[in-house]
């Protein structure tokens, strides 16, 4: 029997330390790493979440070979797709000012996954970001890079 070859969508750019804390999140949390601007489902799913103690982990930044769906892009992550609300934030202030459009997996208060995004705003000087449900099917685009547990 001939071996399919496994396609992929993802191509590792470079990994990013994170450390350990517990809160619980306000908009003054997500302020620190530089976010001026969220959208109506990220305020609901991710202001008033408690975090609690977080491991350190290298985090694994991929860029979207061709453009896609939320479904594809977690089928190939598997168990390393889901980020702490910690590791978003940590990331988000180790990469202000960065030109590159994020996505990443993080659980909100409802316990589902949800697909955030975060663009640096170079005219208000800070991250936009805001959250879709990954059971409501997002397309993102080819070059935009997904981050992920390593």
């Amino acid at each position: 029997m001939a071996k399919m070859a496994t396609k992929t969508l993802l191509k590792h750019v470079r990994t990013v330390p994170v450390p350990v804390q517990t809160t619980v999140t306000d908009e003054e949390y997500f302020q620190e790493a530089g976010v001026v601007s969220m959208g109506f489902n990220f305020k609901a799913q991710f202001l008033g979440l408690e975090i609690g103690t977080t491991e350190l982990v290298e985090l694994t930044i991929h860029e979207l070979t061709e453009s896609s769906l939320d479904a594809p892009i977690l089928a190939e992550l598997g168990d390393k797709a889901e980020l702490t609300v910690f590791q978003f934030k940590t990331f988000l202030a180790a990469n202000r000012k960065s030109q590159e459009w994020f996505v990443l997996y993080l659980k909100g208060k409802d316990g589902n996954l949800w697909a955030v995004c975060a663009s640096w705003s170079a005219d208000s000087d800070g991250w936009n970001v805001y959250a879709s449900s990954v059971d409501v099917p997002d397309r993102w685009d080819a070059v935009d890079r997904v981050v992920s547990r390593n």
